[in-house]
């Protein structure tokens, strides 16, 4: 089972230990990926603008997680520049920073630190110095497509939450070595799920973090 785990939320469980790398949640009702045919969202006719799937500058949001101890924690936003960003994951054994760059067809992960236990002041010079690690979302938002193993399997999914009842929800699938890991995307928010499911014995393995708060 531990190489699952490592395999979807990897800084949950490496990092939560002191390994440091360069560069999942309460909710109320059960929703299901729509099929990949439907595509019925205005997201995939709009010219969207990235920045939006991010939450607002200085906002902390708070995940409620299930399945283990390190899937509920707190996300702080921080736009550096127009076009970065920067967060600030803290699940109760460490903080790990993750920088983003947006482009007008994706967002790329350029940078991911353990233990970033303070929040730091970049230059613009040193953010324009990084390299893209992995693209981290990417358009267009219509089904089927897909980057670094992921695929969009919805763009119009309902997500129920005790924040807030999202619409027009983009999910994001992975099947990889028989487990499955879906990625939640609402537009004005970013990321508000996490999920992990391993199908062994007679009930699935699940492991959730999902949006509750927003301050």
């Amino acid at each position: 089972m531990k190489k699952y785990l490592l395999i979807f939320i990897p800084t949950l469980f490496l990092i939560a230990c002191g390994a440091e790398e360069q560069n999942v949640n309460e909710t109320t009702t059960t929703t299901t990926p729509s099929s990949p045919t439907e595509n019925t969202s205005t997201l995939a006719e709009e010219n969207v603008n990235l920045s939006n799937f991010f939450m607002p500058n200085n906002s902390i949001a708070r995940f409620k997680g299930e399945g283990n101890e390190f899937a509920t924690y707190t996300l702080t936003t921080k736009h550096l520049y127009d076009d970065y960003v920067a967060t600030y994951e803290d699940n109760g054994g460490t903080v790990v920073e993750r920088i983003y760059s947006i482009q007008p067809d994706k967002i790329s992960l350029i940078a991911q630190n353990g233990e970033a236990y303070e929040i730091k002041n970049h230059t613009l010079t040193e953010l324009e110095s990084m390299d893209e690690i992995e693209v981290y979302l990417q358009s267009p938002f219509v089904v089927g497509t897909d980057f670094n193993g992921w695929k969009i399997t919805s763009t119009s999914t309902k997500l129920d939450t005790t924040l807030q009842s999202f619409q027009d929800v983009i999910v994001l699938e992975k099947i990889d070595q028989g487990s499955i890991s879906r990625k939640y995307f609402a537009k004005n928010f970013g990321e508000i799920k996490r999920e992990f499911i391993v199908e062994e014995g007679e009930e699935p393995f699940i492991v959730t973090s999902t949006i509750e708060e927003v301050s």
